[in-house]
């Protein structure tokens, strides 16, 4: 377990939010072009495994990628549209330019190989299951010799 952040206006308690970025080690959250949001993450555990879900509506599977390097999981994309249209004589070209990245450390409870992604509706959905032995274990009643 690792320190929360805290700030003035929390009083005594620091944010829910801030204590679920601090355990799950958000290491770098950045929009390189003003204007640009990073995408809201939900996270969930069950027994069999930690469920991520990236809200990143109007994207393509292809414009995701996810990397996995020394225990950090690194969620990316970029997206370029390059625009022209042609309005009464007079040209006009827009260019757009969006992208994140979010960088989130992983329990050692997690099977790496196991690791799966599926982007659907909008939503980006990543499954992280846990190995046997994290998984929790029936009660056992040991006998008394």
């Amino acid at each position: 377990m690792s320190l929360s952040k805290w700030n003035k206006q929390d009083d005594l308690f620091p944010s829910l939010s801030s204590f679920f970025d601090d355990f799950w080690g958000r290491d770098f959250v950045s929009g390189v072009q003003t204007g640009t949001t990073v995408p809201a993450v939900n996270i969930a555990e069950s027994e069999e495994a930690f469920d991520i879900e990236v809200a990143a509506p109007g994207l393509k599977k292809e414009d995701f990628k996810i990397n996995l390097d020394n225990g950090m999981m690194t969620i990316s994309s970029e997206k370029s549209e390059e625009k022209e249209s042609e309005e009464k004589k007079i040209t006009r070209k827009e260019f757009s330019f969006s992208s994140f990245q979010r960088s989130f450390t992983l329990p050692e409870s997690v099977l790496v190989e196991k690791i799966n992604a599926v982007y659907k509706d909008g939503v980006l959905k990543i499954k992280l299951p846990k190995k046997e032995e994290a998984k929790k274990q029936p009660p056992k009643l040991i006998d008394i010799q």
